[in-house]
Parts: structure tokens; sequence; C-alpha cells
């Protein structure tokens, strides 16, 4: 997600890359603060803050923002499921992202997930229509992409019609 959104804003493509890894790669690649105290996609999917209030503009780069990851995101959903009723979990990013892109144009939307399989993935494929699957190419990480691929089915069937599985990219 990184590389490719880099590539369309250096092409002039409004980008927001929205990190939902507690690790903060994607905001560490921009250069974009993630510590502990830093907002960002915590406040917006757990206490319900707008994306444009908590996005930052990408060092370097013109047309590329970054709504970075924070180190709270470890315990999102332990946080959703106490705090956000059970109807409103898997919604909270794509109601967030709906309104932010109600008021803002952007090219593209990013979303850079983490390596699990729990609410915050969920939230990413309720508020996307495509997905793509980064693998390497090795035997353990076939494994792993069986198991996405049925958490992708689950939500398309239950959350998202739309969601599609566009391209599956070897690394």
């Amino acid at each position: 997600s990184v590389n490719l959104a880099a590539a369309m804003a250096l092409a002039g493509l409004k980008v927001l890359v929205i990190d939902l890894d507690p690790q903060g790669n994607a905001s560490t690649a921009f250069g974009v603060d993630h510590q502990e105290d830093a907002t960002g996609t915590y406040d917006v999917i757990v206490a319900g803050e707008p994306i444009a209030e908590m996005m930052v503009a990408a060092p370097r780069f013109e047309s590329l923002w970054v709504l970075p990851a924070s180190l709270d995101l470890a315990g999102a959903d332990i946080e959703l499921i106490t705090r956000v009723p059970e109807d409103e979990r898997p919604f909270r990013l794509r109601d967030a992202l709906d309104d932010f892109l109600g008021e803002y144009e952007m090219d593209y939307v990013f979303v850079d997930c983490p390596p699990s399989l729990g609410m915050l993935t969920i939230n990413a494929l309720v508020a996307v229509t495509e997905v793509l699957i980064p693998i390497q190419c090795e035997f353990y990480a076939l494994e792993g992409v069986q198991q996405l691929l049925r958490t992708i089915e689950f939500a398309k069937e239950r959350l998202n019609p739309a969601l599609d599985v566009s391209t599956v990219l070897l690394t």
C-alpha cells in the first residue's frame, strides 16, 4: 500500500493512506509520527473523531495524507467491544470514510491492515470495495491467504456485498 500510494501521489493523484496496523509501518514509511500519544486511526474508529481532523500531510508529498496508527490500536478490538454497540462495530471506519469523502475529494484511499483478522480488519473489509492481497512466495503464507479469503467471503456475504478481491500480488 505504501509503494502504490506513493507512486500515485507522485503522479499527482490525491491519496489517503489509513494505517490500521498498530505497528504503524505505513505511518513510519511516510515519516508521520505515530507514537503512543499521537492521534489518528484509533481516535476515528473508537472515539468517532472525523478523519479530516486526524489525518496528517505526508512529508515530501504534495497530495498524500496519512491517517496514522498508534500503539493504542492494539487494544481497539477490546475498546470496540466495551464502548461501541454491537451493530455499529464493523461499520465505524466505513461511516467515517463516507463522511470524509462526502466533503473531501480523493482519487484513492488505501487501508493498510494488520496481519491479524480481528475487528480492525473487519472494519477495513466493510469500508472498501476492492482488496489487494500481497503474499510472499512461500508455503506458510498460502495458509494465511486461505484464512483471509474465508474472512473476505464472510464480510462479503454478511456486511459488504460490494467487496471484491481484485489482485493477489506475489512479493
